[in-house]
Order: C-alpha cells, then sequence, then structure tokens
C-alpha cells in the first residue's frame, strides 16, 4: 500500500461516489423522500474525488520527487477523511464533518507541500504544480469556513456558508486538476515531457499569483457578484490549464481514455463559465458540467490509467475497452440528464433517477475494467 496507495483509495473513492449517487437514485425513483444536497455533495466531492485524488497525488508525488512514499500512518488517516466526512453528513452532522476531514486531509497537505516545494523538487516538478498546494489549503479552509457556518447556522452566515462550500466544493479540485492537470495531461495525451526553463522561478511567482486571483473569485462571488466570481472563476482555471497544457493540441497518444481527459479538461471550465450566464436558479445545474463532465470524467479515466500503468498491464492503454467507451458515454448522459433536472424542474425526480442510473452504471463498467488491477 506505501508503494501504489492508488490501491488503496480508488476503491474507497468509487464506493463513496456509488453512496452519494445512490441517494439521488432512491429519491428520484420514490424510494425515499429524502433530499439531501449536501450529503450528496460531500460524498461526491469529500469523499469520491478526494479519494482519487489523493490516491494519485501519494503515488505520483514520491515517484516524481525522487522522496520516500508515505507512512502507514500518514495512508491511515487520509483514508480516513473521505469516509468519515461522508457518513457523518449522512448523520447530519455537518460541522463535525469538515473537522474530522480537514484535519485528515491536513496530513496530506503537509506531505504534498514538502516534497512538491522543497528544493529539489521545484527542480523536477513544473511551475504549475504550486497550485497542488494551494488546492489543499483551500479546501481545508473552505472545510473550516464551512464547519463555523454549519454551528452557526446556514441561514445566519449565508455568506460565510456560501464561501465555505464554494472553496470546498469547486477551488479544491479545481486547483487540483490545474495543478496536476498542467503537469500531466501533456504526458498522458502526447507523450510530452514536462516544459522546464531558465525562469522557473518567475513562472512560479506567476502560476502563484494566478492561483491567489482563481482564490479571489470565491469571496466576490460570496459576497459582490456572483456572475463575475464564477465568470473570473472559470477564465483564470481555464486559462492556466489551458496554457500550461497546451490544450489547443489534440491527444495524439492511442487510447481512448486519454480523449476522455482531454475533453474533461476542456469542460471544466466550461461549466463556471455556462454558470455565469445563465439564470441564477439553474446555476447548480450549469456547474455539474464542472462536476461531472470535468472532475468526475477526468478522475476516472487518470484512475484507470494509474492502474493499468502500475499494475502491469499497460498495454491495454493504448486500446479502446468497451468499459472505455460506456464510461464515457454513460457519464455524458448523466450530465445531460443533470442539466435537464434543472431546466425542467416539474419533472425533477424523473431526470435526477436517470442522471443517477447513468452515473452507476459507468462507473459499474469503469470497475470491470480497474477493478482486477487493482486486486492484481
Amino acid at each position: 500500500m506505501r508503494r501504489d496507495p492508488w490501491r488503496l483509495f480508488f476503491p474507497i473513492g468509487v464506493a463513496l461516489g456509488w453512496a452519494g449517487v445512490l441517494h439521488w437514485l432512491a429519491y428520484g425513483a420514490g424510494l425515499s423522500e429524502r433530499y439531501d444536497a449536501f450529503f450528496h455533495a460531500t460524498a461526491q466531492v469529500q469523499g469520491f474525488l478526494t479519494a482519487i485524488a489523493l490516491g494519485f497525488l501519494f503515488t505520483f508525488v514520491p515517484r516524481r520527487t525522487e522522496t520516500p512514499p508515505p507512512s502507514a500512518a500518514a495512508l491511515g488517516a487520509a483514508a480516513a477523511a473521505p469516509i468519515a466526512a461522508t457518513v457523518l453528513a449522512w448523520e447530519g452532522r455537518w460541522a463535525l464533518a469538515q473537522v474530522a476531514w480537514a484535519a485528515c486531509i491536513a496530513g496530506a497537505a503537509a506531505f504534498v507541500a514538502r516534497r512538491a516545494l522543497g528544493p529539489g523538487a521545484t527542480r523536477r516538478l513544473p511551475p504549475v504544480f504550486v497550485w497542488v498546494p494551494v488546492a489543499l489549503l483551500a479546501g481545508i479552509v473552505g472545510a473550516v469556513l464551512v464547519a463555523v457556518a454549519a454551528a452557526l447556522g446556514p441561514r445566519e452566515e449565508p455568506e460565510l456558508w456560501r464561501l465555505g462550500r464554494g472553496l470546498l466544493l469547486q477551488g479544491l479540485v479545481t486547483a487540483l486538476v490545474v495543478g496536476v492537470g498542467g503537469t500531466m495531461l501533456p504526458t498522458l495525451t502526447r507523450a510530452e515531457p514536462p516544459r522546464l526553463a531558465a525562469d522557473e522561478g518567475a513562472r512560479r511567482a506567476g502560476q502563484m499569483a494566478a492561483a491567489l486571483l482563481f482564490l479571489a473569485s470565491f469571496p466576490l462571488e460570496a459576497y459582490a457578484a456572483p456572475r463575475l466570481g464564477l465568470a473570473l472563476r472559470g477564465a483564470v482555471a481555464g486559462g492556466v490549464l489551458v496554457s500550461a497544457a497546451r490544450l489547443w493540441r489534440p491527444p495524439s497518444v492511442p487510447g481512448l481514455h486519454r480523449r476522455l481527459m482531454w475533453i474533461a479538461a476542456w469542460l471544466l471550465p466550461v461549466g463556471f463559465l455556462a454558470a455565469a450566464v445563465v439564470p441564477s436558479e439553474q446555476r447548480v445545474s450549469a456547474l455539474h458540467v464542472t462536476f461531472i463532465g470535468g472532475f468526475a470524467l477526468l478522475a476516472l479515466a487518470v484512475a484507470l490509467h494509474v492502474a493499468l500503468s502500475h499494475s502491469g498491464q499497460p498495454q491495454r492503454l493504448a486500446g479502446r475497452p468497451w468499459q472505455v467507451w460506456c464510461t464515457g458515454v454513460l457519464l455524458l448522459a448523466a450530465l445531460a440528464f443533470r442539466l435537464l433536472a434543472g431546466a425542467d424542474p416539474a419533472h425533477l425526480r424523473p431526470w435526477l433517477a436517470l442522471a443517477a442510473g447513468c452515473f452507476l452504471a459507468g462507473t459499474l463498467a469503469w470497475a470491470s475494467l480497474a477493478g482486477p488491477a487493482v486486486a492484481a
């Protein structure tokens, strides 16, 4: 597990993703009357996506920086974070869920920061990777703000609640995608090594300035101008990701999952920009372009690459397995149905059931290919 932490975190992530989506399936199918958007968001972001991200970071960072792997204690604490957050959110213990998650993630953030920001590591990581420690810090700050707002009552401090939720649900994963995607997408999709230049210090400072501008979009949205905050978020994150990963170049290495990564990277900023222009009542639905089409699709595609390449099956990455087709098509169908749920609220339940069913079917197809690699 210390050598290949993804074997621990990927199954946890998918299981927590199923928990969050099964809740919508039960509600949409009329099997439950519980409508708990907070639990769903927590299970998906602090559960599913957090576990996938931690599995990748604990695997990738030590290998790229040539530093020791995480300790067993660090792995155990990090694995407890997404599980604790999801279980406590289901029980309605919102503040405690955030405190437990933030405490465990703080250890992971320290692990990544020590290795990614050290003098030797900075020579082996491109400047855009500074977004990764920023992402983990944003998640911790967001969790603390949500915990405080939950303790006071979300209706008593609505702006603080929105600020914390924004940093936690959008800032954390977006900044991770920018930092990791800007570093790895050129390699994964076009076999291009990371670009290192002589002026790395200046470039790193520029990336840090962009990350701070990205973080500023959250208080701007919560306290002043929601549309402007979302537009700024999409423009900064999308601009950095497109530039660092050179997304205008389509994938040139064989492998359908690489095309899914490329599509997901484009959809991430599109969701924020769409949310900035649609009517306010459809804003949450528009953000699912980012959540499902960007975050979830990219997480599953990258996790599949890690699982197959690290389990001695790299030859399968060059093909177009039916499981990858199903994963991509079904997740994009889930996105379409979730958009319809926002556009047609009179039929919210059937649209949510269809979206949840497609998401679950897509992850099952993914698991049928990745699962044997995890157990190998």
